[in-house]
């Protein structure tokens, strides 16, 4: 298990996105689960952390059914006494993690969960995908709202999963600052 220390966040990471499933009002989980597990769209969050370091809150590590073959952990907790096994990272907090994702930026790193992970990592990813599903369930957890201003949005075409949910994969890649 490492630990990292590191200060001075100012700016965002080029090697750095984030991964999320929301509903029409942002709904992302409930009681500590995924509320959309629609088949097409977990083999898409497959295929873009495939070989990537995934960021999650140690609530999103707990609920995990498994280890995710072929993604290198990193986990925040502020809990001292928190461990894991030996290949998963411990960070402390969103500086912890920058200074790690600083110091691979050839490396991918992508943020996966939960909501206030999401939260204090939106101002310094450079892309987001969002798999925006055009439903609503009950939640009690819900992805931020941000302001789209400082990102240059790209939708993909309207699908339909085999439970009849219709959805579709939103690209948004941070605009470089002039």
């Amino acid at each position: 298990m490492q630990q990292m220390k590191v200060s001075n966040i100012d700016h965002y990471y080029d090697n750095l996105g984030l991964v999320v499933a929301r509903g029409l009002n942002g709904e992302i989980g409930s009681q500590n689960k995924l509320i959309w597990r629609i088949k097409e769209d977990l083999n898409f969050f497959k295929q873009i952390t495939m070989n990537s370091y995934i960021i999650m809150g140690r609530k999103t590590y707990e609920s995990m059914p498994k280890n995710l073959i072929g993604r290198k952990y990193i986990i925040l907790s502020r809990d001292n006494t928190f461990s894991t096994d030996a290949s998963k990272i411990i960070c402390r907090g969103v500086e912890d993690t920058l200074f790690l994702v600083s110091l691979y930026p050839e490396e991918n790193f992508w943020v996966i969960g939960g909501g206030e992970i999401y939260r204090q990592f939106l101002p310094y990813v450079s892309c987001m995908h969002i798999t925006e599903i055009f439903a609503s369930k009950m939640a009690d957890v819900f992805f931020p709202t941000f302001s789209e201003e400082n990102f240059e949005r790209n939708d993909g075409k309207v699908l339909i999963s085999e439970q009849n949910i219709s959805y579709c994969h939103s690209v948004l890649i941070r605009k470089k600052e002039k």
